[in-house]
């Protein structure tokens, strides 16, 4: 916490046994200096060190969106108009993206950010994997909001420890940015309503519905397999010579999952001596 501080003058311990101060050093602070931390007053000091300025940028995180990508118009368009309605809000909106997993949603999530929603969002965009930091089923939250934090700008010697600090800080920082703030995996409402931002968007991408969230009013975005037609392109683009018609084939075996299907046409690829057929 800061707090302005104003006095003639603060004392450093060190008294003999009398009660007369022996060898004190004396500092004073005072017109508009703000004291932030733990004071330390010595009666020498050979340098001080603040901490390095973070780089005066918006964050601008998130898995960066695929080259090969096909189909999704439905979703995409879901995902603008449901963005762009809660946008206009005061208060913070919520997106929950839903398919099993291996279907696409993260993708999806990634080219809709490159295409519509990092223009609607530019003072930020925060990203975190909670699989990255679930240790026995259980999520470190105030990890999650630490590296929001340091995104933001807070130095790391300033970010609390404890959960309820964190949140506090980051309520404070982002006060007054409308922030894009996207938490994949999730698997439980509670760690993900605690990342929502004061103001923007939060977008949770799950392989199940969270119940709790649509009660909160959070938007569903399904995500199914690709049909036959965009599966089918899909191979194409990642196999160009391969017959449409076993295309399809792999894509019904595949049942439209785009990571399985990338997972077969690389096993191919790592074998040049084999076809697709």
């Amino acid at each position: 916490m800061a707090a302005p501080v104003e006095g003639d003058g603060l004392n450093s311990l060190g008294t003999d046994g009398g009660g007369a101060a022996h060898n004190a050093a004396y500092n004073t602070v005072s017109g508009d200096a703000v004291i932030v931390g733990p004071v330390l007053m010595a009666q020498h000091i050979e340098g001080l060190r603040m901490p390095d300025r973070a780089p005066d940028a918006p964050p601008s995180q998130g898995p960066p969106p695929s080259r090969v990508f096909v189909n999704r118009t439905k979703e995409l368009a879901g995902l603008r108009d449901a963005a762009v309605a809660l946008a206009g809000e005061p208060e913070p909106g919520v997106l929950l993206v839903v398919g099993v997993g291996g279907v696409g949603k993260t993708a999806l999530v990634a080219q809709s950010v490159r295409r519509e929603l990092k223009q609607l969002f530019p003072q930020g965009q925060l990203y975190v994997d909670l699989e990255d930091l679930r240790r026995d089923g259980v999520v470190d939250l105030a990890a999650v909001l630490g590296r929001f934090l340091r995104a933001l700008g807070v130095s790391k010697d300033y970010v609390p420890a404890g959960l309820a600090e964190c949140t506090a800080l980051f309520r404070s920082v982002a006060a007054g940015k409308r922030l894009l703030v996207m938490v994949d995996n999730a698997q439980h409402a509670p760690e993900a309503r605690a990342l929502v931002p004061p103001q923007g968007l939060l977008v949770v991408i799950a392989r199940r519905a969270l119940p709790s969230l649509l009660m909160d009013g959070a938007v569903l975005i399904g995500v199914d397999p690709l049909d036959e037609a965009a599966g089918t392109e899909l191979v194409r683009r990642w196999h160009a010579d391969a017959d449409e018609g076993t295309a399809a084939d792999v894509v019904r075996l595949c049942a439209g999952h785009p990571l399985a299907l990338r997972a077969a046409v690389e096993w191919l690829a790592a074998r040049p001596h084999l076809t697709l057929d």
